[in-house]
């Protein structure tokens, strides 16, 4: 039997206590508001000491047994580790049920273990594992008043519902809704939460995966109203935001492009690309394999192949997002290239890994020296499903200047336009999309040759950027339309 603080469970406790017990823990750990309470696993070896007298008879007359084995197990006394983890409670709340004594408590877990043996037998017989694999139980410190209310977050209206059995003021509405959507950012994946209401505050009781949207009551439950309606500028472009440096919520975007060599650290990463592919449904989430420089100059997918540490990291946590927690628009992007035998390498070394080209998974190759537009057929024959084309990083391999030396190189972009002319109309043959990023993405003459050049997307870094940038893409492109028509 094991007895554990909810605080002090971690991983390794999940096996015994279960995934949902696990996830309050966490919750509670990051400092989402959840009643304190001690989790207990049941006695199976006690259980089975007392069933053992009844091996060998029927299924129906173990129903006529029952009261003899409850009895016995009324003998049984609490646990003293559980009698001391609980000592300090006030009153005890299990599965919705609250009780003033331990003895009380004590036996309304033994009932709860017994219902479930006699499910099991019932269902598969009297064996000798009908003491096994029984749920474990919660036992919350409450005081003597509270209300329940569960919520959670509907995909499909993009809202919280909440249900209550009372009238709740609004403050509290705002308190639970803030609260759900903060859990479900720290367990990545949708839940539905039972809450507590003690002394004003919501406290998180218990927590279940979120299987499908439910009918939502008008008289029973309450809608969370927290969608801003915004008029959609119509574009051609899509638009995609860098979420490299931090995370924030922009509307009308149409994708998210993350560069892990700015992110630092394993659990920032994965919250950084977990929250994006969560907050995003639907849309691609671009996680680009850190491009790392340092004075040696060997960097992006040079470093990743010698340097198969970093490579192990990344690939290790790319497969942990999207397959582990299901996020299946999480796409992978190819850091600075310089030869198509360098991508061909580590399309072979991500394989070994368990990252390959199928499915729904793409590969977005980044670009930004003159040799990849040179032999485009190469990489195209290695394989590749979309272009990441760092057009600050090309003007400097290309024109022997950065685009931060000043404002006379930076409008300095004629022979830029000139070489990329011809790439596109062999990416357009191959159906490649090509996705821009880059400070010169924004420069009046660079865009309107990508616009005019049919190119899929824009990359913006900032949610300003992607409040305003698309009325601006709506314009050059009504204006290129224009320019034809005359």
């Amino acid at each position: 039997m094991t007895v554990l603080p909810i605080k002090h469970i971690t991983e390794v406790d999940q096996p015994i206590l279960g995934a949902d017990i696990f996830n309050l823990a966490k919750l509670q750990r990051s400092g989402i508001p959840v009643v304190l309470g001690v989790a207990v696993s049941p006695p199976e070896i006690v259980l089975n000491v007392i069933l053992k007298h009844i091996q060998g008879i029927k299924s129906e007359v173990f129903e006529s047994r029952l009261e003899l084995i409850k009895s016995d197990l009324a003998k049984i006394s609490i646990p003293e580790e559980l009698e001391k983890e609980t000592k300090n409670f006030k009153a005890f709340f299990i599965q919705g049920l609250i009780f003033k004594k331990k003895n009380d408590f004590w036996k309304a877990l033994l009932n709860i273990w017994i219902e479930e043996i006699k499910l099991k037998i019932w269902n598969n017989g009297l064996g000798n594992g009908v003491a096994s694999n029984l749920s474990s139980q919660v036992i919350f410190n409450v005081h003597d008043s509270f209300s329940e209310v569960s919520a959670y977050f509907d995909p499909d209206l993009k809202e919280v519902i909440i249900k209550s059995p009372a009238k709740l003021p609004p403050p509290m509405l705002k308190k639970i809704d803030q609260v759900v959507l903060d859990a479900n950012k720290k367990l990545f994946i949708p839940q539905v939460y039972r809450f507590l209401i003690i002394e004003g505050k919501p406290f998180i009781v218990s927590v279940s995966p979120f299987t499908q949207t439910l009918p939502v009551s008008k008289t029973e439950d309450i809608v969370i109203t927290k969608k801003v309606e915004v008029e959609l500028c119509k574009k051609a472009v899509k638009l995609f935001l860098n979420l490299s440096s931090g995370f924030a919520v922009a509307h009308n975007i149409d994708g998210i492009l993350i560069e892990g060599e700015k992110i630092k650290g394993f659990d920032n990463l994965v919250f950084q690309i977990g929250e994006s592919a969560l907050s995003f449904p639907g849309k691609p989430v671009i996680y680009k394999l850190p491009d790392i420089v340092d004075a040696s100059k060997i960097r992006g997918t040079l470093r990743l192949i010698n340097q198969t540490s970093i490579l192990d990291e990344t690939a290790k946590t790319f497969l942990f997002i999207r397959n582990k927690k299901s996020l299946y628009n999480l796409e992978l992007g190819i850091p600075l290239t310089r030869t198509s035998g360098e991508l061909l390498q580590l399309k072979r070394e991500l394989a070994v890994r368990g990252i390959s080209r199928k499915g729904v998974l793409r590969f977005w190759l980044e670009c930004g020296v003159p040799e990849n537009f040179i032999n485009l057929e190469d990489y195209l024959t290695v394989g590749i499903d979309g272009i990441i084309l760092n057009l600050d990083e090309l003007q400097k391999n290309l024109g022997g200047y950065e685009v931060s030396e000043g404002q006379f190189y930076k409008d300095h972009v004629q022979a830029l336009v000139k070489f990329l002319k011809p790439a596109f109309k062999i990416l357009h043959q191959s159906k490649i999309p090509v996705l821009i990023k880059g400070e010169l993405a924004l420069h009046h003459e660079i865009l309107d040759f990508l616009v005019e050049s049919g190119i899929w997307g824009v990359t913006v870094n900032t949610p300003l950027q992607a409040e305003s940038v698309p009325e601006h893409l709506a314009w050059v492109e009504r204006r290129m339309v224009s320019r034809r028509l005359i």
